[in-house]
């Protein structure tokens, strides 16, 4: 095997590589919901167990051989197959084949591919493919492209804060005067913030729980090229930090900051 060549990691863009595998994703994923669904458990990295599907397999072996193919070398960071988060390379590329495996399996759209290049320790591009609304989000440091129809998106008030299903009832206690929507999967959360269906969305810290760098680094890139921010409870810029283990996240589109009644949501949970 090759060492990757730092330069090269300027080369074909993720896009290009990526685009027709992810097209072949989707006949892989229509072809499994037409068959029977052979589901199995996994011990997650955040400790617990999680539904991992022969589906989620196939799709990391796809992305990681064009990845491969397009540079050797380079390390591939993918979700499946393991059981701890270690340091993030400084160059390597984070891939979750299916984010929000357990919403796809009860039949919710909200479920998205994400694969985010790193470079010295920050993401520069990124793809997240949410193929329920045939929507595919592709990103570089500082431009966007959306390829399908924006409007198969739902659609929330801009006082209404997006956050998961199991942190609605502590984020509504924290924000007695916000409405707060549950949406599961944090890379549809933050699609939905960058393009501009809604206002802010946060995955709140909590005693059991945290993100993975592959969870969020790739729309977090895409919050970052609409003119939003992903913020951390530390307060560091998700879009401009080496990707890793995060205890919770606060994406808006607010200019220039956000509201000041959305702070109680990165305070840890007692």
């Amino acid at each position: 095997m090759t060492t990757a060549d730092p330069l090269s990691l300027h080369g074909p863009p993720l896009a290009a590589v990526l685009d027709p595998v992810l097209d072949q994703a989707t006949s892989e994923i229509e072809a499994f919901r037409s068959g029977p669904e052979l589901v199995r458990f996994k011990r997650s990295v955040h400790g617990g167990m999680e539904p991992v599907t022969e589906l989620d397999l196939r799709l990391q072996d796809l992305i990681t051989a064009a990845l491969e193919r397009a540079w050797p070398g380079l390390p591939v960071i993918a979700e499946e197959g393991r059981e701890s988060i270690g340091p993030i390379p400084d160059d390597c590329v984070l891939v979750d084949p299916l984010d929000g495996t357990a919403p796809f399996l009860e039949g919710s759209p909200a479920f998205a591919i994400a694969v985010c290049l790193v470079r010295s320790g920050r993401p520069i591009q990124a793809i997240v493919d949410l193929p329920a609304y045939q929507l595919r989000v592709s990103v570089t440091d500082s431009a966007m492209t959306v390829t399908g129809d924006v409007d198969r998106l739902p659609t929330f008030a801009p006082d209404i804060v997006v956050t998961s299903p199991r942190h609605t009832e502590l984020a509504t206690r924290l924000l007695p005067s916000r409405p707060v929507a549950a949406v599961p999967t944090a890379s549809v959360k933050m699609i939905l913030v960058a393009l501009g269906r809604a206002r802010a969305a946060a995955y709140l810290p909590a005693a059991r729980g945290s993100a993975a760098p592959w969870d969020y680094a790739a729309a977090a890139l895409a919050v970052h090229a609409a003119g939003g921010e992903v913020r951390d409870p530390a307060g560091r810029d998700l879009a401009r930090t080496r990707p890793a283990r995060v205890d919770g996240w606060l994406a808006t589109r607010h200019a220039p900051r956000p509201p000041g009644d959305l702070k109680p949501l990165m305070r840890p949970a007692r």
